[in-house]
């Protein structure tokens, strides 16, 4: 990926283009009012014995300049039982209010939204989750440069119903997120930190760290490699480690 972004970049014409391809940047940032359409595989290493592939296809569209609609659909493929299973795993819409503003006089935009996660899979099959999911969340996407963004979000998940024996959900989503435009590359990196405080295991507390690096081939179309980080370094129950690919057409 990265070579055919500096192979690209030799044949770049003007500074305009240079900074318009840059925008797939603004794709990864959930406070950004863009058009977009992501599809996706990662591969998650669960434990020594067990690890799961999904394939995703993620995105946003702007219904109108100060609010929009994101999607998000994943199929797996995992072995967490001692035998292969393949189903869709959870659908997530989410609709988001966006507003400009400028706290501490530094150019932000603000969110409120709501997301509803539909669990599609089977929690005995380790495809599932068990449980239906509503998640408001508000967040702040600051600017501090043109090619720096700071995100602060929160978000509260609450199961609504459970199924397949799954427990109720009462957790809160602190997240911070980095990205840096690279518009010597046409693109951009991001690490996003997203912790969660699980109010029905004694507010326990675990964490993951997304890194993202990313380029854009043209004005619509681009790639990212990702590298996740669970409990090899941090504290989650989630996976050790993943690692994922992705395509991005912006529209």
């Amino acid at each position: 990926v990265m070579i055919a972004a500096l192979a690209f970049a030799a044949v770049a014409d003007t500074e305009e283009e240079e900074q318009e391809i840059a925008s797939g940047a603004d794709a990864s940032n959930p406070t950004a009012a863009v058009n977009y359409q992501d599809m996706r595989y990662r591969y998650f290493d669960i434990d020594p014995d067990a690890e799961k592939m999904s394939f995703d296809t993620e995105g946003a569209y702007m219904l109108h300049p100060r609010f929009k609609v994101t999607n998000e659909l994943r199929l797996v493929y995992t072995d967490q039982t001692g035998s292969w299973s393949t189903d869709f795993e959870v659908l997530k819409l989410k609709g988001i209010f966006l507003t400009d503003g400028q706290p501490f006089g530094i150019k932000a935009k603000y969110a409120l939204g709501l997301e509803w996660i539909k669990d599609l899979g089977n929690l005995e099959d380790g495809t599932g989750s068990g449980s239906d999911q509503i998640a408001p969340l508000a967040g702040i996407g600051w600017m501090p440069t043109e090619s720096d963004f700071i995100i602060t979000l929160v978000q509260y998940f609450y199961s609504y119903d459970t199924h397949d024996g799954g427990s109720k959900v009462r957790k809160t989503g602190p997240r911070l997120i980095y990205i840096r435009k690279l518009p010597g590359i046409y693109g951009w990196f991001k690490a996003d930190y997203k912790g969660e405080i699980d109010h029905k295991d004694d507010e326990d507390y675990s964490s993951v760290l997304e890194l993202q690096l990313g380029t854009m081939f043209t004005d619509r179309f681009g790639a990212y490699i990702e590298g996740f980080l669970g409990d090899d370094v941090l504290s989650t129950d989630q996976y050790n480690y993943s690692m994922g690919l992705g395509i991005r057409y912006m529209y």
